[in-house]
C-alpha cells in the first residue's frame, strides 16, 4: 500500500522538477529583459579593459561594488550588488558563460534549482563612429519566481536605474581614469 502511494508522489515530484528545469532553460524565451545602453568615450579595447577589470570595481562601480573570481568561461564569480530592490547590498554568485574579448561577456545565476529564478546578465560592446564604443548592458529573467513576484514594473525600474548608474560611472571612468 505504501509503495502504491509513494510512486505517484515520486512521479509528480519528477514532473514538477522537469517543468522547473524547462522554465529556467535558455531554450525558453525570457519572461522579461531589462536593457540599457550607453555611448562610451573610448574604443573597444579600452572600454573592455575597464569593464573586465573586476578588481577595480569598488573604486568606480556603484552597482557591482565587488566582483571576485577568475575571468574564464565556466568559472564562478562572487559579487555584491546595490539595488533599491534590496534593503542591503546583496551577495550573490554566478557562472561566467561566455567571454569574447572586446565584444561580450555574460554570467548566469540562479536561486536554488534551475527554473525557480534564473538570470543571464550580459555586457556587450560594439564599435561606434570615430573609434568610440557602445555598451549594451542587459539582464534576462526566467523561472517561476520572476513570473509570480508582484510589482514587476517597480522592481524593473529600480534595476534599470542601477544599471544606468553603473553605465554612467563606466562612462566617467573611461573619460577621466584619474578621477
Amino acid at each position: 500500500m505504501k509503495l502504491k502511494l509513494l510512486l505517484p508522489i515520486i512521479l509528480v515530484a519528477a514532473l514538477l522538477f522537469e517543468i522547473l528545469h524547462f522554465l529556467g532553460s535558455a531554450r525558453v524565451a525570457p519572461l522579461y529583459t531589462i536593457h540599457t545602453s550607453i555611448a562610451l568615450p573610448a574604443n573597444l579595447p579600452d572600454s573592455w579593459n575597464v569593464l573586465t577589470d573586476f578588481a577595480e570595481y569598488p573604486n568606480w562601480n556603484p552597482y557591482l561594488t565587488r566582483v571576485e573570481g577568475r575571468f574564464l568561461v565556466g568559472e564562478k564569480v562572487f559579487f555584491t550588488l546595490v539595488d533599491k530592490n534590496f534593503a542591503d547590498p546583496l551577495n550573490l554568485s554566478a557562472t561566467l558563460g561566455e567571454v569574447s574579448p572586446n565584444k561580450r561577456f555574460f554570467w548566469t545565476g540562479r536561486a536554488g534549482i534551475q527554473g525557480l529564478f534564473d538570470t543571464k546578465h550580459v555586457f556587450e560592446l560594439v564599435s561606434s563612429n570615430e573609434g568610440a564604443s557602445v555598451l549594451h548592458h542587459y539582464e534576462e529573467f526566467r523561472g517561476l519566481i520572476p513570473a509570480i513576484l508582484p510589482d514587476r514594473e517597480r522592481r524593473s525600474a529600480n534595476t534599470r536605474a542601477a544599471f544606468e548608474r553603473m553605465n554612467h560611472a563606466l562612462y566617467l571612468q573611461l573619460k577621466d581614469p584619474d578621477s
